[in-house]
């Protein structure tokens, strides 16, 4: 999944801004349609246009109303799972799409029913346009029947319970795409690729590429490798994807083969740096959810150990199925098998810490969640020795967990 795919999947503007101007062209079409033909449906029983005038201004009045209300609704439901679970689990309500297209609906329909208003008379004639009132009588069902769903849409998305499994499916993209996947290719003989890095370290000389601007470093394009080769340099990279970045901060260092590396600012453009953190390549970033979640329920004013355990282990899943996809190596080549990247990908260390380190210690004094968290890691253990992948940090969580205990 693209950077830009995530930012327009949990975005509400997408919807609104198609539903409007079609709702509008609509309008139009269906106004000038019944201006050139005397359709009569005979469905509504409108007499005149003053009776279509008036159910017209009731469509509008009412779904505007209505709109209203569910962006009401949506803005208490945004609040209640940032103070209940974890203002990073808001993506997931942004992302629901039967909340964005109600609003949509609503919208467009007000915008149908505001355009076929304006058109009465002037562009429809003396005659009732029964087909363009139709058809905002039947846009307006729809919206409110839409409402209906979205009502109970929110009401089962405030659990607890679907806001982690959201989580956990969200992290498919980024499981299956984490970074450097998608990134050059990897060699086909390692260790004369790594021998290959070490001798460029050797022999040339390094330059930082720093960050433009402040931000979540969110993807490095596949794009690099061409800007890289042509101009004959070594990227290594220095921050992870997920990290917040300072301006001025190293993102990676350059290697040129003699002299001072040209072209950074290709290079610079390749790191894409953005105001939000994105699931798009950041395999972390679900891990960090679904562990703010689990803080957040075992907090003293929350006080949830069931939500907790629930959130865990969604977590060792997510865990559990990164151990399952192929190793990306961190060295990247060219077409030519001449490495210019060495990228800083995410190890399961850094995961297992990640998830448990904090959640560790909030547990301490819960023997039931201690206990589950130790069931748990030792079901990643076993699909690490199942993988033949090595990682010293589940050990350490175990040793650490039984202190706690």
């Amino acid at each position: 999944m693209s950077v830009r795919r995530d930012a327009l999947r949990s975005s509400f503007w997408l919807p609104c801004a198609l539903a409007v101007p079609l709702a509008i062209l609509l309008a139009f079409a269906l106004t000038e349609l019944d201006s050139q033909a005397d359709v009569r449906l005979g469905l509504f029983g409108l007499a005149d246009q003053e009776s279509a005038r008036a159910v017209l201004q009731t469509i509008a009045t009412a779904t505007i109303s209505v709109a209203g209300l569910s962006f009401s609704v949506t803005l208490v439901a945004l609040t209640l799972a940032a103070q209940q679970l974890s203002p990073r689990v808001l993506r997931t309500f942004r992302s629901d799409r039967i909340a964005q297209w109600t609003l949509a609906g609503f919208l467009g329909t007000f915008a149908y029913a505001l355009i076929v208003l304006a058109r009465l008379g002037a562009a429809t004639g003396p005659r009732v346009p029964e087909l363009a009132v139709g058809m905002a009588i039947v846009l307006a069902l729809a919206a409110f029947g839409g409402f209906v769903a979205f009502i109970g849409d929110i009401v089962v998305a405030l659990q607890a319970s679907t806001v982690i499994n959201r989580i956990a499916g969200d992290a498919e993209p980024a499981i299956t795409a984490r970074h450097p996947h998608g990134v050059g290719s990897d060699p086909e003989d390692p260790d004369g690729a790594a021998r290959a890095v070490a001798e460029r370290k050797r022999s040339g000389r390094a330059r930082d590429l720093t960050a433009p601007r402040a931000g979540y470093l969110t993807h490095v394009d596949g794009a690099i490798i061409e800007r890289a080769s042509a101009a004959d340099v070594l990227v290594e990279q220095r921050a992870q994807v997920g990290d917040f970045v300072v301006t001025g901060q190293v993102l990676a260092q350059v290697w040129a083969a003699g002299g001072d590396p040209e072209g950074l600012d290709g290079l610079r453009d390749a790191f894409g740096i953005e105001k939000e953190r994105t699931l798009a390549a950041d395999v972390r970033f679900p891990v960090r959810q679904l562990a703010d979640v689990a803080l957040r329920a075992l907090s003293p004013g929350t006080n949830d150990p069931t939500t907790a355990e629930n959130a865990m282990g969604s977590l060792a899943d997510t865990i559990v199925r990164v151990i399952g996809q192929p190793p990306v190596g961190a060295i990247r080549v060219d077409g030519d098998e001449v490495p210019r990247l060495v990228a800083k990908p995410v190890s399961v260390d850094e995961l297992v810490q990640l998830g448990f380190e904090q959640v560790r210690h909030a547990a301490r004094g819960q023997p039931v969640v201690l206990e589950r968290l130790v069931e748990l890691i030792e079901q990643v253990d076993r699909a690490l020795e199942e993988a033949q992948v090595q990682c010293a940090e589940t050990a350490r969580q175990l040793r650490l967990l039984g202190q706690e205990a």
